[in-house]
């Protein structure tokens, strides 16, 4: 039988091997197998799906394995950006954004960069080096999930808002409230739900995510802070306000440069010499790239709550009973908060992903994370589950 711990044992190791950007798949599958209990787990590249694209692909194995002769239909990618309500493109945030975009590309194009498989995998090999991934759990088995949804739908927020908002609390007790840029909050939602043509459960990255600030009120009740929370998502989700739909307008390799090659920099210098291409790279200082990684470090949320909610699953598929699913948002090592959560085969389980330094002889990120879940534990209502372990 698979030990408790070990998908996640194999999930750190797996993040150390780089995919093959320019040949894929860009996602792996991993099954560790028992007569008793099996784990499958499903490693995707960022850049092609989102965290609802996954939760339907193993939706789709699962209904697959049941029924091997079911027909297939393949469902192809739209341009999603096509496809939402657009605002219109003679207002003045509109016209300013094209102008951003395009002066961002003039100053690109004046000095490009291209990056290939063996800069990508040097940045992954010095990464991982001095970094590992963590996780710690919130986990209610299938009686606490229905007792904690009956309470939210009485509070009239949603499971992901209390959470959520239960974090930033725990935050502020243990390691004080978040100051400048870490008040903001940005919200991952689903596109597909906003599309004027409807396109399926697509697999793809189709997904937008408003930023606001918000702070923890100590003078207000939890339950009224969450409410407050909830008002801020549901208001700017309806609206489509979201950060980043500019992005496609972007040049690729410029993107590939901002959003991964030049906030790596710092964080592990020694990388920059691995290859020529990163070398030449790096001494281009002054290149838009790194301008526009430092503006965007100033502007990074606090907090991310990335939650799939309810999922629409069966709880047994042929022979298999589904017990839980688990979701693990991509790491951030400057990132204080990042959650994923998933409700499926009853139960509710948010994790909070992080990254960590192997060699850490100061305090351990992982202990301080424990500390914020059994606060936040507290805080929802269920201070019997609070636990010394990451993981039950």
């Amino acid at each position: 039988m698979t030990s408790n711990t070990q998908w996640f044992e194999e999930i750190q190791y797996e993040q150390r091997v780089p995919f093959e950007l320019e040949k894929g798949p860009l996602i792996r599958f991993i099954l560790l197998h028992s007569p008793e209990m099996s784990d499958l787990i499903v490693m995707c590249n960022h850049s092609i799906c989102d965290g609802m694209a996954l939760a339907n692909l193993v939706r789709d194995i699962l209904i697959y394995y049941a029924d091997p002769e079911r027909s297939i239909t393949v469902l192809n990618p739209p341009d999603i950006m096509k496809l939402i309500p657009k605002k219109s493109v003679f207002s003045l945030s509109a016209i300013l954004t094209q102008l951003f975009v395009y002066n961002a590309n003039r100053k690109w194009k004046k000095s490009p960069h291209y990056f290939f498989q063996a800069d990508y995998a040097a940045i992954t090999r010095a990464y991982w080096e001095k970094m590992k991934c963590g996780a710690v759990l919130i986990e209610l088995d299938t009686q606490e999930s229905q007792i904690f949804l009956e309470k939210c739908r009485k509070e009239g927020v949603t499971v992901g808002s209390a959470v959520t908002a239960a974090c930033i609390a725990a935050h502020n007790d243990i390691l004080g409230p978040f100051t400048k840029n870490f008040k903001l909050v940005s919200v991952p939602f689903d596109l597909r739900r906003h599309a004027t043509t409807s396109v399926g459960d697509v697999f793809c990255l189709c997904v937008g995510a408003p930023s606001f600030p918000y702070t923890y009120d100590v003078k207000k009740t939890f339950w009224e802070n969450a409410a407050v929370l909830h008002q801020e998502v549901h208001k700017r989700v309806e609206k489509l306000d979201s950060a980043g739909l500019e992005v496609p307008g972007f040049e690729p390799s410029f993107i590939d440069a901002f959003a991964c090659f030049g906030p790596m920099f710092k964080a592990i210098p020694e990388a920059y010499s691995q290859t020529d291409n990163l070398s030449r790279f790096a001494q281009d200082r002054k290149n838009v790239a790194f301008s526009f990684t430092h503006n965007n470090k100033n502007m990074t949320p606090g907090t991310i709550p990335s939650n799939l909610g309810k999922l629409n699953l069966q709880t047994t598929y042929g022979n298999l009973h589904l017990d839980r699913m688990v979701f693990l948002p991509a790491i951030s090592e400057i990132v204080p908060l990042i959650l994923g959560g998933i409700g499926a085969g009853g139960r509710i389980v948010f994790s909070l992903t992080f990254a960590e330094p192997i060699r850490n002889n100061s305090s351990s990120r992982e202990q301080d994370m424990i500390r914020i879940r059994n606060r936040a534990l507290e805080y929802i209502g269920f201070p019997e589950k609070v636990s010394e372990r990451a993981i039950e």
